[in-house]
Protein backbone atom coordinates (compact mmCIF):
# COMPACT_ATOMS: atom_id res chain seq x y z
CA UNK A 1 0.00 0.00 0.00
CA UNK A 2 1.30 3.14 -0.53
CA UNK A 3 2.57 5.65 1.81
CA UNK A 4 -0.21 7.61 3.55
CA UNK A 5 -0.58 11.35 2.53
CA UNK A 6 -3.17 14.27 3.54
CA UNK A 7 -5.13 15.35 0.76
CA UNK A 8 -3.52 17.90 -0.76
CA UNK A 9 -6.91 20.41 -0.92
CA UNK A 10 -6.23 19.94 2.97
CA UNK A 11 -3.21 20.34 3.63
CA UNK A 12 -3.58 23.79 2.34
CA UNK A 13 -6.06 24.69 4.58
CA UNK A 14 -4.04 23.26 7.51
CA UNK A 15 -1.48 25.69 6.03
CA UNK A 16 -3.58 28.72 5.75
CA UNK A 17 -4.88 28.11 9.06
CA UNK A 18 -0.78 27.76 10.62
CA UNK A 19 -0.02 30.61 8.67
CA UNK A 20 -3.13 32.88 10.30
CA UNK A 21 -2.36 31.69 13.66
CA UNK A 22 0.99 30.63 13.96
CA UNK A 23 1.07 30.34 17.83
CA UNK A 24 -2.05 28.19 17.61
CA UNK A 25 -2.37 24.93 20.05
CA UNK A 26 -1.73 21.69 18.11
CA UNK A 27 -2.55 19.51 20.65
CA UNK A 28 -5.67 18.18 19.23
CA UNK A 29 -4.66 18.06 15.86
CA UNK A 30 -4.61 14.89 13.84
CA UNK A 31 -5.39 13.57 10.00
CA UNK A 32 -4.28 10.01 10.42
CA UNK A 33 -5.99 7.09 11.78
CA UNK A 34 -5.02 5.67 15.37
CA UNK A 35 -6.01 2.01 16.13
CA UNK A 36 -9.65 3.13 16.92
CA UNK A 37 -10.35 4.68 13.75
CA UNK A 38 -8.71 1.58 11.96
CA UNK A 39 -10.86 -0.67 13.58
CA UNK A 40 -14.02 1.42 11.65
CA UNK A 41 -15.34 2.61 8.81
CA UNK A 42 -13.33 6.59 9.34
CA UNK A 43 -11.93 9.42 6.39
CA UNK A 44 -9.23 9.52 8.60
CA UNK A 45 -7.75 6.19 7.31
CA UNK A 46 -5.74 5.84 4.26
CA UNK A 47 -7.86 4.86 1.62
CA UNK A 48 -6.45 2.84 -1.85
CA UNK A 49 -4.14 5.34 -3.18
CA UNK A 50 -2.81 6.48 0.51
CA UNK A 51 -4.82 9.35 0.52
CA UNK A 52 -6.59 10.84 3.76
CA UNK A 53 -9.79 12.58 3.15
CA UNK A 54 -9.97 14.44 6.98
CA UNK A 55 -8.32 16.69 8.85
CA UNK A 56 -8.68 17.64 13.15
CA UNK A 57 -7.46 21.22 14.34
CA UNK A 58 -7.56 22.34 17.67
CA UNK A 59 -10.09 24.85 18.61
CA UNK A 60 -7.59 26.82 20.92
CA UNK A 61 -5.41 29.78 19.93
CA UNK A 62 -7.74 30.15 16.61
CA UNK A 63 -11.15 31.60 15.75
CA UNK A 64 -13.62 28.65 15.76
CA UNK A 65 -16.45 30.70 13.57
CA UNK A 66 -13.85 31.80 11.16
CA UNK A 67 -12.47 28.08 10.66
CA UNK A 68 -15.74 26.34 10.66
CA UNK A 69 -17.10 29.09 8.22
CA UNK A 70 -14.08 28.54 5.93
CA UNK A 71 -15.33 24.95 6.15
CA UNK A 72 -18.26 24.46 5.67
CA UNK A 73 -18.41 26.99 2.54
CA UNK A 74 -15.54 25.46 0.54
CA UNK A 75 -16.57 22.98 -2.44
CA UNK A 76 -14.34 20.37 -1.62
CA UNK A 77 -15.82 20.14 1.68
CA UNK A 78 -18.31 16.89 2.03
CA UNK A 79 -19.15 17.67 6.30
CA UNK A 80 -17.80 19.35 9.40
CA UNK A 81 -18.00 18.32 12.90
CA UNK A 82 -17.62 20.11 15.79
CA UNK A 83 -19.12 20.33 19.73
CA UNK A 84 -21.62 18.08 19.03
CA UNK A 85 -22.74 18.95 15.81
CA UNK A 86 -22.47 17.66 12.16
CA UNK A 87 -22.95 19.91 9.26
CA UNK A 88 -23.13 17.76 6.15
CA UNK A 89 -23.25 18.84 2.27
CA UNK A 90 -26.73 16.61 1.74
CA UNK A 91 -28.37 18.77 4.11
CA UNK A 92 -26.59 22.23 2.75
CA UNK A 93 -24.28 22.31 5.81
CA UNK A 94 -27.66 22.72 8.49
CA UNK A 95 -26.42 21.45 11.65
CA UNK A 96 -27.74 18.27 13.25
CA UNK A 97 -26.86 16.12 16.62
CA UNK A 98 -23.82 14.26 16.29
CA UNK A 99 -23.97 10.99 18.48
CA UNK A 100 -20.61 9.50 17.95
CA UNK A 101 -18.48 8.41 20.72
CA UNK A 102 -16.33 11.48 20.53
CA UNK A 103 -17.83 14.77 20.71
CA UNK A 104 -15.56 16.91 18.95
CA UNK A 105 -15.28 19.43 21.85
CA UNK A 106 -11.73 19.84 21.57
CA UNK A 107 -10.78 20.01 17.79
CA UNK A 108 -12.97 20.50 14.93
CA UNK A 109 -12.87 17.82 11.93
CA UNK A 110 -13.02 18.60 7.91
CA UNK A 111 -13.68 15.52 5.20
CA UNK A 112 -13.80 16.29 1.88
CA UNK A 113 -15.88 14.70 -0.80
CA UNK A 114 -14.12 10.83 -1.91
CA UNK A 115 -13.00 12.57 -5.39
CA UNK A 116 -9.96 13.33 -7.01
CA UNK A 117 -10.78 17.19 -7.86
CA UNK A 118 -11.93 17.09 -3.92
CA UNK A 119 -8.31 15.86 -3.13
CA UNK A 120 -6.82 18.33 -5.22
CA UNK A 121 -8.81 21.06 -4.99
CA UNK A 122 -6.59 24.70 -4.95
CA UNK A 123 -9.96 26.98 -4.07
CA UNK A 124 -9.03 29.43 -1.49
CA UNK A 125 -10.39 28.41 2.17
CA UNK A 126 -11.87 31.81 3.26
CA UNK A 127 -11.99 33.22 5.14
CA UNK A 128 -9.06 31.88 7.11
CA UNK A 129 -6.81 32.75 3.89
CA UNK A 130 -8.83 36.51 3.35
CA UNK A 131 -11.63 37.94 4.84
CA UNK A 132 -14.76 38.60 3.26
CA UNK A 133 -16.28 41.82 1.95
CA UNK A 134 -19.90 42.66 1.69
CA UNK A 135 -22.19 45.49 1.24
CA UNK A 136 -24.91 46.03 3.98
CA UNK A 137 -27.13 42.47 3.63
CA UNK A 138 -30.34 42.26 4.74
CA UNK A 139 -33.74 40.62 4.49
CA UNK A 140 -34.71 39.45 1.11
CA UNK A 141 -31.35 38.91 -0.66
CA UNK A 142 -29.43 36.30 -2.28
CA UNK A 143 -26.33 34.98 -3.43
CA UNK A 144 -22.94 34.38 -2.54
CA UNK A 145 -22.38 36.69 0.33
CA UNK A 146 -25.70 35.94 2.16
CA UNK A 147 -23.87 31.93 1.95
CA UNK A 148 -21.17 33.22 2.98
CA UNK A 149 -23.02 35.43 6.19
CA UNK A 150 -24.47 31.80 6.83
CA UNK A 151 -21.48 29.94 7.18
CA UNK A 152 -20.23 32.81 9.69
CA UNK A 153 -23.73 32.14 11.79
CA UNK A 154 -23.34 28.19 11.51
CA UNK A 155 -19.88 29.00 12.99
CA UNK A 156 -21.50 31.12 15.80
CA UNK A 157 -23.77 28.14 16.81
CA UNK A 158 -26.56 28.70 14.63
CA UNK A 159 -28.52 26.30 12.43
CA UNK A 160 -29.17 27.75 9.14
CA UNK A 161 -28.81 25.94 5.45
CA UNK A 162 -26.43 27.48 3.35
CA UNK A 163 -28.69 28.17 0.71
CA UNK A 164 -27.44 31.57 -0.24
CA UNK A 165 -31.38 33.10 0.64
CA UNK A 166 -31.56 35.86 3.35
CA UNK A 167 -34.86 34.99 4.30
CA UNK A 168 -36.69 35.01 7.85
CA UNK A 169 -34.36 32.36 9.18
CA UNK A 170 -30.95 34.23 8.40
CA UNK A 171 -32.85 37.41 9.96
CA UNK A 172 -33.65 35.64 13.20
CA UNK A 173 -30.14 34.36 13.26
CA UNK A 174 -28.72 37.74 12.63
CA UNK A 175 -31.02 39.80 15.39
CA UNK A 176 -30.07 36.75 17.90
CA UNK A 177 -26.15 37.42 17.19
CA UNK A 178 -26.63 40.87 17.36
CA UNK A 179 -28.70 40.88 20.57
CA UNK A 180 -25.56 38.89 21.69
CA UNK A 181 -22.42 40.93 20.14
CA UNK A 182 -23.44 44.20 19.25
CA UNK A 183 -26.64 45.48 21.13
CA UNK A 184 -26.77 49.17 19.51
CA UNK A 185 -27.67 47.43 16.03
CA UNK A 186 -30.45 45.15 16.38
CA UNK A 187 -31.69 45.56 12.89
CA UNK A 188 -31.22 42.46 11.30
CA UNK A 189 -28.85 44.25 8.59
CA UNK A 190 -25.54 43.24 8.37
CA UNK A 191 -23.39 46.31 8.24
CA UNK A 192 -19.62 46.81 9.57
CA UNK A 193 -20.10 46.35 13.15
CA UNK A 194 -22.08 43.29 12.60
CA UNK A 195 -19.63 41.90 10.35
CA UNK A 196 -16.43 43.14 12.46
CA UNK A 197 -18.41 41.02 15.53
CA UNK A 198 -18.67 38.02 13.33
CA UNK A 199 -15.05 38.08 12.49
CA UNK A 200 -13.60 38.86 15.99
CA UNK A 201 -16.25 37.68 18.56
Amino acid sequence: MPSPYLAPSLARFRTSINTRWPGRDKSSDGWIGDAAHQSRTSDHNPAASGVVRALDVDKDGIHVPTVVAAALLHPSVRYVIYNRKIYHVDRRMKPAAYTGANPHTGHIHTSIQHTKAAEADKTDWRPVSSAFTWPLLKLGMEGTNVRQLQGYLNGHGYSLALDGDFGPATDSAVRAFQRKHTPDDVDGVVGPRTSLALRTK
